[in-house]
């Protein structure tokens, strides 16, 4: 999976489904949660945690 395509479906995970950054990062393709919320951040403007 894409990078862009990954954070667009955590994006959806966490908006939609409630789930925690935490639960999901390791499903979309990220190895490190804290480069999941880095790129998550640098896509959105805002942190995962605060979607």
């Amino acid at each position: 999976m894409a990078k862009r395509e990954a954070i667009g479906e955590a994006y959806f995970l966490i908006k939609e489904k409630g789930y925690k950054p935490s639960e999901i990062y390791l499903d979309v393709g990220f190895e490190n949660l804290s480069h999941f919320s880095y790129t998550f951040k640098d896509a959105f403007g805002v942190a995962p945690s605060r979607v």
